[in-house]
């Protein structure tokens, strides 16, 4: 069965409120779901700083992302009256590392794949013989480019998002999201535990520390203005 958002919310719930107080754990599902992305993210990252291979489980897909026409002017260096695709929307960012961006693939509806570029190689691929006419792909302030190619509507983007709940904002081919709490999780079993683990240790057991202590420090208050009314009234 696969991971998802509201598994990993539910089991940090219920560990956090096993204790004495249960009811005492009031934290909302989207602050607990913060912690997991975040955690997340700061865990892939050390594993891609060593050159760790990527795990599947970790990759999330927007299968239609779609593009529009623009002119080439507005990305790079190049003459006004030229166009390349852009997408409509802000692509979600990707892990932050060494690499300037984790987009795994971008492939076209048959499944062809589009090679990557970037700002500075597409100025000059025109002027390439052997690939002056091939089309690729690169990011610039979030929006993904296609260059030598015109007549795409849409593409599939694969990548290892920061924040895999962002992907809210777009829909599969079908209307469908391609995020909500219920549907998989990009993680792995060993991931998972090792992110319930440390949010269980560096946030809510702090939470619980912190939530009694003031309890214990009002009880305290309360007990001591019983006792000072008690004796007054003697």
């Amino acid at each position: 069965m696969a991971i998802t958002a509201q598994h990993l919310i539910s089991d940090i719930r219920e560990i956090a409120s096993s204790g004495g107080n249960p009811s005492d754990f009031k934290i909302s599902d989207e602050q607990i779901l913060y912690w997991v992305e975040q955690t997340r993210s700061q865990l892939i990252s050390q594993s891609l700083a060593k050159r760790d291979d990527i795990n599947d489980s970790w990759i999330q897909y927007i299968p239609c992302v779609e593009l529009g026409l623009v002119d080439e002017s507005e990305c790079c260096s190049a003459p006004i009256g030229c166009q390349v695709l852009k997408s409509l929307k802000k692509i979600p960012s990707t892990i932050d590392t060494w690499k300037d961006n984790w987009i795994v693939s971008v492939r076209t509806m048959d499944g062809s794949i589009i090679p990557k570029s970037n700002p500075f190689k597409s100025r000059y691929q025109n002027y390439n013989k052997f690939s002056g006419k091939s089309k690729s792909w690169y990011l610039k302030d979030d929006y993904l480019y296609i260059i030598n190619e015109t007549f795409l509507e849409l593409v599939e983007v694969a990548g290892l998002f920061e924040t895999p709940s962002d992907l809210k904002r777009f829909a599969d081919c079908s209307g469908n999201t391609c995020f909500n709490t219920d549907s998989p999780y990009p993680i792995s079993l060993t991931l998972a535990t090792q992110v319930t683990d440390i949010i269980i240790k560096t946030k809510v057991a702090p939470f619980m520390q912190f939530d009694n202590s003031g309890s214990n420090e009002i009880n305290d208050q309360t007990s001591q203005q019983r006792a000072a009314e008690k004796q007054a009234n003697q």
